[in-house]
């Protein structure tokens, strides 16, 4: 299994920390069932790369700099654009304000919300949590929590975490087993926020690794993350299909034959050898 190849598919543009430590800490994680196939570690690196900004963002910023932006982010804590507006460009009131009296962290005045922010490559948040993992994986988080922007950390934490936190009685990591995305995003966001982008780059880190091609023959009917790479590229080049959802459905067969026809080839609908071809570079 080919560590640094998965991360540079998933993030081409990965600091080389990233990938150096990966590979550094592959003992570690390994017994944590992280690498017990490649499709585990193609779920664990492709949402690192998606929740850590391809691995550039190791500690949550919280600086926002509109009113507006933080009732998007946050709109019960933030009802109207004048409660907001003390917070702008104040990133540590906002954590201490957003982030109290949960996950273990005390009211705004023992800024523990600040303190205990996002960090790492999952962006693990809350006192209660850099406690649990920290004790863990055998590092003290919680009376130093800037450890866990440590890249080596940071992977150690991720593999724990999608070790032991589970969603209808199955591990993150057993929910990769069966290839669910889905799944595996709201055991780590509780939502499904940036799923077209959690999939896209857990299909890349899978293709590195040696787990699968990414760019299988496929036509109308199939689904996945092999499709949504397709979707995405088609979109690039300027032929609209309606939603990026992973779903090869009469929508995005019009949209290939187009760029079939466009560029030459037959317009058969059924993306081969040819039309992947024709449609590099894919999108990153």
């Amino acid at each position: 299994m080919d560590l640094r190849a998965g991360v540079r598919a998933a993030a081409p543009d990965a600091p080389g920390a990233a990938v150096e430590a990966l590979e550094a800490v592959s003992n570690d994680i390994a017994a944590l069932g992280a690498l017990a196939s490649e499709r585990r570690a193609a779920h664990m690196i492709g949402q690192c790369a998606h929740e850590s900004v391809r691995f550039t963002r190791t500690a949550e910023s919280l600086f926002y700099t509109t009113p507006d932006r933080l009732c998007a982010v946050w709109p019960s804590r933030f009802p109207t654009p004048a409660e907001a507006q003390p917070f702008c460009r104040n990133p540590e009131k906002l954590a201490n304000s957003v982030y109290a009296d949960r996950n273990g962290n005390g009211n705004p005045a023992s800024g523990d919300g600040f303190n205990y922010r996002g960090r790492g490559y999952l962006q693990l948040t809350g006192r209660s949590n850099y406690r649990t993992f920290g004790k863990r994986i055998g590092v003290d988080l919680e009376n130093d929590p800037d450890r866990a922007e440590d890249p080596e950390v940071a992977w150690k934490i991720a593999a724990c975490y999608l070790a032991t936190r589970k969603r209808d009685g199955r591990t993150a990591f057993e929910w990769a087993d069966r290839d669910n995305v889905e799944m595996v995003t709201r055991i780590i966001n509780g939502g499904t926020h940036g799923l077209p982008d959690r999939r896209h780059r857990t299909a890349r880190a899978l293709a590195g690794l040696g787990g699968m091609e990414v760019r299988p023959q496929l036509r109308r009917g199939d689904d996945g993350p092999a499709v949504e790479l397709l979707q995405r590229a088609l979109t690039q080049k300027g032929f609209a299909l309606g939603a990026v959802d992973g779903d090869f459905g009469p929508k995005t067969e019009t949209a290939l034959k187009a760029f079939q026809l466009s560029v030459g080839l037959a317009p058969d609908g059924v993306a081969g050898t040819n039309t992947w071809k024709a449609l590099e570079p894919l999108p990153a």
